[in-house]
C-alpha cells in the first residue's frame, strides 16, 4: 500500500460518518441542510488542511521512492467531498495526472 493510500484511508474513515445519516428530503429535488456551529467548521477546516499537507508530503514520498499509486476512487471522491465543504481545494494532491 502507498503512503498516499494509507494516510487516505485514516481520514475516508474519519469522516464517512458525514455522508452516512443524510436526512431523506421530504420532496423530489430538495436539498438536506445540516447546521454546524462556527467553531465546529473552523475546526473541521483546519483538520483538512492539515489532511491535505499530509497527503501533499505522503504524495512526495511515494514518488521518491517509487511507490504505485494506489488509491482507491470512492475514497479519493469522499476526501474532495469533505474538502470543498469546507472551501480546501485538494486538486494539487489528486488532480494531476499519474506519474508525474
Amino acid at each position: 500500500m502507498c503512503t498516499m493510500s494509507m494516510v487516505g484511508d485514516h481520514y475516508s474513515e474519519k469522516y464517512n460518518h458525514l455522508f452516512q445519516a443524510n436526512p431523506v428530503p421530504l420532496w423530489p429535488g430538495a436539498v438536506p441542510t445540516v447546521f454546524v456551529q462556527q467553531h465546529e467548521f473552523d475546526a473541521l477546516k483546519k483538520e483538512v488542511e492539515d489532511m491535505k499537507k499530509l497527503l501533499l508530503r505522503a504524495k512526495e514520498y511515494d514518488e521518491r521512492n517509487g511507490e504505485p499509486h494506489c488509491e482507491m476512487d470512492e475514497k479519493v471522491a469522499l476526501l474532495k467531498r469533505v474538502a470543498e465543504l469546507v472551501g480546501v481545494d485538494l486538486s494539487a494532491v489528486f488532480d494531476q495526472p499519474k506519474g508525474e
